[in-house]
């Protein structure tokens, strides 16, 4: 969590000094990361040991999330931060600049509201959030770190806070039915139907098309 802080603190003073969309800087910075981390598991410091691959040491088993069946308690862990997240927005003054940030920057800078510092915290605390996200995976069902386990999750949750509507539970909702989605599709792969799990992403593709797009689709159906 405090890497991905970091790491989202460079994009949020990036908006904050130049202007730089968040979007396109953060999407640039995942290639640079990427990098980064292979470089990092090429080395002995961070390498499995006897291994030439590219994969880190096994995590203890005393710091992995315990599991109750085949559901870890990372996902409570999620959805505390999403409550968490819902009280910083709804409840607090840092909330509510936020808010009033996105929503108009100009005015909020006429009514004394400091711009730059505003950017730069949701940029850090979206970062931490992506850095708890992260241990979800390797804390949970997975024992350690290869640049190949993030794969789409960064580019699939742009899609689920944009159907969740930005809003805490509505992007949980979002990811709920993403997630079921996702691991449908292999198991309808896996089933004796073998139907392609290629199916589900044309299921998303729709989504967002219709969620995007909302004044066109009215015009159209109604």
């Amino acid at each position: 969590m405090l890497g991905g802080a970091l790491w989202g603190g460079i994009a949020g003073v990036l908006k904050a000094r130049t202007g730089a969309h968040e979007v396109i800087t953060t999407i640039m910075m995942n290639y640079l990361a990427a990098a980064l981390l292979i470089y990092c598991l090429g080395k002995n410091a961070f390498q499995r040991p006897g291994s030439d691959n590219t994969q880190s040491p096994p995590v203890n088993d005393s710091a992995t999330f315990p599991s109750i069946g085949n559901l870890h308690l990372g996902v409570l862990a999620a959805f505390l931060a999403a409550v968490l997240v819902w009280w910083i927005l709804n409840r607090s003054t840092l909330g509510f600049e936020m808010r009033a940030v996105g929503a108009n920057p100009d005015a909020s800078r006429t009514a004394g509201m400091n711009v730059p510092a505003v950017y730069t915290a949701a940029m850090i605390i979206a970062g931490a959030l992506a850095g708890l996200a992260a241990t979800m995976g390797i804390l949970g069902h997975h024992d350690s770190l290869s640049p190949t386990m993030a794969g789409s999750i960064g580019f699939d949750a742009i899609t689920v806070a944009l159907l969740g509507r930005a809003t805490p539970i509505g992007t949980v909702l979002a990811g709920l039915l993403f997630g079921a989605l996702s691991v449908g599709g292999v198991a309808m792969q896996a089933s004796p139907a073998a139907t392609p799990k290629e199916l589900t992403q044309i299921l998303q593709a729709l989504i967002v098309l219709f969620v995007a797009a909302p004044r066109w689709c009215r015009g159209s159906c109604g």
